[in-house]
């Protein structure tokens, strides 16, 4: 559809896609085109999860939805199956909030668990996603608290910086509410390349929850094997969640459980990582080595492997961080206040979905490459990357409201749910069959 973007450096979806690839050391056209981000916000069902509690809904000001439009489309470009992959990378984005039924909230997220707090000196955002973090609260605060209502009282007479620098000390997934500095979405360590690389590669996922998972899915759906690995005392904490969406993440790939606290488990690891073509996970570095894997040294020893590492903000900083409060990180609440005057979330935990799909953009097209590599991608750089924010003296207000006529008129049809062929395995249903496999 033509029609007056009205953001500086805008990029058609296919344009977008070109230039993902030629980032990651490939020159491909792209002869294909998306939904103008307006269209596809409201599409994709996610227009109903950004703005007030009590008002309208609000859209964001930002070409997300082209961004990962133009990454499916570098997909499917690069894919012998292209016709198994999602509609489109918008889709992805709702997709999780339309089987939940998910509504906006304002300054708390869709799922309730992250807020924007006002400090003394700014605005930050906290996500208490995990029991173990409101223990943390009186360490991080310096007092007691109990309720949200108790933290928001005592954040706003607390600087800002001080509670980001404490929180990250302690282990919180807290972010500044700011617009990010723009960056490379990703680092690439490069080791020795091979030119035997399988049609159907071997994946190991180590990931769990949203964005790693969702790429491998991606890659399952592009032809590889995927092997899900989880803790057998701490499995994947979606499998607790939407059964439906897990489904949609997970079916179609062998699950494997192990006991890291046995030495049989970890060996068990090592084989696993060993026999890998591509290797997904989304821990900090440390986490693996206190297992005995160390990424750098088994890919300068194995020609050809891929290795994705995705962290809420790159491997040097050591931070916790989850879909939500990493895109207020990214800047995506600060943008909307300055479209609509007061901060609010964007989508449903959307640095996961959109880190996602780059993800198994970067894998698969390096692994294509035959390029033995490492990649480091910050899942806050990639949000920060797909905002496509060039210039940040832009009539925000303008385009916000040039952008809601525009979803508000719209009559089109909203993007078709995936459905799965099969079901996602049981906890370690597949393990003796695997490590059989291996011996």
């Amino acid at each position: 559809m033509s029609c007056a973007i009205n953001l500086p450096g805008y990029k058609s979806a296919a344009k977008f896609g070109e230039q993902l690839l030629a980032e990651l050391g490939l020159q491909r056209e792209i002869i294909a085109d998306a939904d103008h981000p307006a269209l596809a916000w409201r599409r994709a069902g996610l227009l109903r999860l950004s703005g007030p509690a009590d008002g309208p809904a609000q859209i964001p000001p930002l070409s997300l939805t082209t961004a990962v439009d133009g990454a499916m489309l570098a997909l499917k470009a690069s894919s012998n199956f292209p016709d198994r992959l999602p509609q489109n990378g918008a889709l992805l984005l709702g997709e999780r909030a339309r089987l939940m039924d998910l509504q906006r909230a304002g300054r708390t997220s869709t799922g309730g668990h992250c807020r924007l707090l006002d400090a003394a000196d700014g605005r930050i955002a906290l996500n208490l996603a995990r029991d173990d973090d409101w223990e943390l609260l009186e360490a991080w605060l310096e007092e007691p608290a109990s309720s949200w209502e108790n933290v928001e009282q005592v954040v706003h007479s607390k600087s800002a910086t001080a509670l980001v620098e404490r929180g990250i000390e302690l282990g919180l997934p807290v972010a500044p509410d700011e617009l990010r500095e723009a960056k490379q979405w990703f680092e690439e360590i490069t080791f020795k390349s091979s030119n035997k690389q399988h049609k159907k590669p071997l994946v190991v996922d180590l990931s769990s929850l949203w964005a790693g998972p969702l790429a491998g899915n991606l890659l399952h759906l592009m032809g590889a094997d995927v092997i899900k690995v989880e803790s057998q005392s701490r499995p994947d904490g979606a499998r607790q969640g939407n059964f439906e969406f897990f489904n949609l993440l997970n079916a179609g790939k062998r699950c494997a459980t192990l006991d890291f606290t046995l030495p049989e488990g970890r060996t068990d690891l090592k084989k696993l990582v060993d026999a890998a073509d591509i290797v997904i996970e989304a821990s900090r570095p440390r986490a693996l080595r206190q297992l005995g894997i160390d990424a750098e040294q088994l890919l300068s020893q194995q020609p050809g492997k891929t290795w994705v590492r995705l962290t809420a903000y790159g491997a040097a900083e050591n931070r916790i961080g989850f879909g939500d409060d990493i895109g207020v990180g990214a800047g995506l609440s600060a943008i909307m206040e300055k479209a609509w005057g007061k901060p609010c979330f964007v989508g449903d935990a959307i640095a996961d979905p959109i880190s996602g799909i780059y993800a198994a953009l970067a894998v698969w097209t390096k692994w294509q490459q035959g390029a033995g590599c490492l990649l480091n991608l910050s899942m806050c750089d990639i949000v920060r990357h797909a905002m496509q924010v060039e210039d940040e003296n832009i009539d925000w207000s303008f385009v916000a409201t040039e952008w809601q006529n525009m979803a508000a008129a719209d009559s089109g049809e909203f993007y078709p749910m995936r459905n799965t062929s099969g079901v996602a395995e049981e906890l370690g249903a597949s393990i003796s069959e695997i490590m059989s496999s291996l011996c």
